[in-house]
């Protein structure tokens, strides 16, 4: 028999094994939604979607904004339990581009510069320790991705931080693709891949593999080609090449983020969000802006001009010459997660906008994480990942005191302890 029809036959198999497996599924009860449906009264929303509304009303059912507007024109159905927050402010949860805190530590496999084949999601820990007190600081959402000990990581999850089953908290898997550029995976052993020329090469030819590996189970699927080998180690390459899903890439000065748009958006024609982007990278946004690139910076928020000696402020630079899909991340642990809303604070001191620094942690994250159909901002029909807070979450005076993922109540101040 040939590799060929063992291959048909094996796939007939798993083929029928599934279809069984799927008819049980749909023959089962869906399990009874046990959240109550909410009407949450607010002083303030600010919905990330548009104006803010004060003297609100938000309605929440089967874990999903049902209904937001002005107190006076919503009705609230007798079934709904009401949850009076008129002296506080709402607003989406926050989401963290770069955060190493979803489970069970780094995923750093050191052998080889790129490993496609590894994957964390195998490893998500839901509402571990670090990520109960993420809540308590508004995060709701995290881009969980392999370290930066290698070129190429692995791919990563995007994950809620509330309670849960690995199943009910992540929001997609695989999420993203991990690359580092420069500084951590810089080697001194003396192997391809020790410095930026080799790394370079280690990089393109991996995606390159990857990219012919695609092309082939797309032309397979359309009907002008054969049916390619199955390699596990490839598979995730496909909603990266299909576009479904960005790299993720620890990159920063500029003559390292000129190699990233070189390489992988211009060549490899990838979804690229620059992930640090960091020292004098911000010199480059017009070449960002021209290809629409994303910046999610951090945490360095500040650098002090070698030409001028004055101390520029890294986001608001960004922002102040046109990136328009542009955030700040913590790379958790490294700052905690729950002091994400402090780098925006920060870059607010250094001149970004209070309106867009409240985006920046919300809505243009989930813009450049591709998720803005389930979160980053308070529209009807998205997730009810929302918080409650005292004032301004950029004011490091006011703090959160309840938070809200997919309509359910995970962190209150009234009934926990305040953990941060």
């Amino acid at each position: 028999m040939t590799r060929r029809s063992t291959l048909g036959i094996r796939n007939l198999t798993i083929a029928a094994f599934f279809g069984c497996l799927v008819a049980v599924q749909a023959a089962a009860a869906p399990p009874k939604d046990d959240r109550p449906p909410l009407a949450i009264l607010v002083g303030k929303i600010l919905t990330c979607a548009g104006e803010p509304v004060t003297n609100g009303t938000i309605l929440i059912k089967a874990g999903k904004i049902e209904a937001l507007g002005l107190r006076s024109e919503i009705t609230i159905p007798p079934e709904y339990q009401v949850i009076d927050q008129s002296s506080r402010f709402a607003m989406p949860g926050l989401i963290e581009a770069h955060s190493h805190v979803g489970g069970s530590g780094d995923l750093n496999e050191m052998v080889y510069q790129t490993n496609p084949e590894l994957r964390n999601w195998d490893q998500v820990i839901p509402h571990n320790e670090r990520l109960k007190v993420a809540l308590a600081g508004g995060v709701t959402t995290i881009c969980f991705i392999p370290g930066s000990g290698t070129n190429m990581g692995g791919f990563g999850a995007l994950m809620k931080t509330g309670p849960g089953a690995p199943e009910d908290v992540i929001l997609r898997a695989p999420g993203v693709l991990k690359i580092a550029q420069a500084g951590n995976p810089e080697r001194r052993g003396g192997e391809t891949g020790s410095g930026r020329m080799g790394m370079n090469y280690v990089v393109r030819q991996q995606l390159a593999e990857g990219r012919e590996y695609v092309e082939k189970w797309d032309a397979f699927e359309d009907g002008s080609g054969p049916e390619p080998d199955l390699d596990l180690r490839l598979e995730n390459f496909k909603p990266l090449f299909r576009r479904e899903i960005p790299v993720v890439v620890h990159t920063q000065q500029y003559q390292v983020i000129q190699s990233t748009i070189r390489m992988l958006h211009d060549e490899m024609k990838l979804k690229v969000v620059i992930d640090h982007g960091t020292f004098d990278s911000y010199k480059l946004t017009d070449e960002l802006v021209r290809r629409n690139i994303p910046v999610m910076a951090g945490p360095r928020g500040f650098l002090r001009d070698r030409d001028t000696g004055l101390l520029m402020g890294i986001v608001s630079e960004y922002d102040r010459r046109g990136i328009s899909i542009l955030g700040v991340n913590t790379d958790a642990p490294v700052i905690p997660q729950e002091e994400l809303f402090f780098q925006a604070s920060m870059a607010v001191r250094y001149g970004w906008s209070e309106e867009r620094a409240i985006l920046g942690l919300t809505i243009q994250v989930a813009k450049a994480l591709m998720i803005e159909d389930r979160v980053g901002s308070l529209e009807v029909g998205k997730d009810a990942d929302i918080l409650i807070t005292t004032g301004s979450i950029l004011d490091p005076r006011h703090y959160v005191t309840q938070v809200f993922v997919d309509g359910r109540s995970v962190y209150d101040v009234k009934k926990d302890r305040r953990r941060f």
